[in-house]
């Protein structure tokens, strides 16, 4: 995984790859303390090769933040792998007291729909997300 970190004056901007598939992560953060904003942005495919990697970067890259974004719009296949990386992304950010959402691509619609039917992973449409940076 290579990690590449971005300073400016208004947000920390890291971008990471995950080399077993083609899957691209971006984080960009706003804000301090608990005003500390982070937006990641996932692009690819999340599978079984590489889910649990996705799971440990998506929680590297939000660590510290009060509220997390997770855009998954441009993720064009998750398997049910994926669900189970959301379900630790999850449970992680509900111990650290980290409110987020998550922005899908119909394909991970789908399978969060398929394998999520209590509503754990929250969904948000782009609509209700629209003023938020994208990374």
């Amino acid at each position: 995984m290579a990690l590449t970190s971005i300073r400016s004056r208004s947000a920390d901007s890291r971008h990471f790859s995950i080399a077993s598939t083609s899957l691209q992560v971006a984080c960009r953060t706003e804000g301090r303390g608990s005003n500390k904003r982070a937006t990641v942005s996932v692009c690819g495919e999340v599978d079984a090769a590489n889910a649990k990697h996705f799971a440990h970067t998506v929680r590297e890259a939000a660590g510290g933040a009060a509220s997390l974004v997770l855009d998954l719009t441009e993720v064009h296949f998750m398997a049910f792998d994926g669900a189970s990386a959301l379900y630790a992304i999850s449970a992680h950010l509900a111990r650290e007291d980290v409110t987020w959402c998550v922005v899908p691509s119909p394909s991970v619609s789908r399978v969060v729909k398929l394998c999520d039917p209590e509503g754990i992973i929250p969904l948000e449409e782009i609509a209700s997300v629209l003023g938020s940076v994208s990374a």
